[in-house]
């Protein structure tokens, strides 16, 4: 039986508190380094289950899963970027991320936190010298001693309906 976290937004994009939302951003690791993405993009966060595999499915597709009667491809984000695939095992999560009318889970190493960033905290990721709306970072975030990159989830997912 898998652990599922669900996000459901309330109107306005407000919390029980009556604070704001905007710049708030659930933080994870994949492959040692830090990686974030809009709390308002994030539907759940569920410990990993194993996958069915499609065939023909991209390098980063693990399978799909059923979540409540939706079938939810899963990617992994450390193979979408370029670096070593994992081996999904218990202890991994899925962060399952909203693109319009399009679910997509995202296979991670470990949730970390859920951060409010401070406009002075945002700094611009380099440019490749292209698109910046194809960037699959589209900023960065200082916390702490550290950055994080926000990753850009239409780059990433660019067949995925945005409507």
């Amino acid at each position: 039986m898998s652990t599922a976290l669900q996000f459901e937004p309330s109107e306005g994009g407000q919390d029980l508190l009556g604070a704001t939302q905007a710049n708030q951003f659930v933080t994870f690791s994949a492959g040692d380094k830090g990686y974030g993405v809009d709390i308002m993009a994030v539907r759940e966060i569920r410990s990993w289950s194993p996958t069915t595999e499609l065939p023909d499915g991209a390098h980063s597709a693990c399978g799909v899963l059923d979540i409540r009667g939706t079938v939810v491809e899963v990617h992994d984000l450390a193979a979408m970027l370029g670096g070593q695939k994992l081996q999904a095992a218990r202890g991994h999560v899925v962060l399952v991320v909203s693109l319009g009318a399009t679910n997509v889970g995202i296979l991670v190493d470990s949730v970390s936190d859920i951060i409010f960033a401070k406009d002075d905290e945002f700094r611009d990721a380099p440019g490749h010298g292209g698109d910046p709306a194809s960037a699959k970072v589209s900023r960065l975030v200082r916390q702490e001693d550290r950055l994080i990159a926000i990753l850009n989830l239409q780059a990433l997912f660019p067949y995925a309906s945005m409507h």
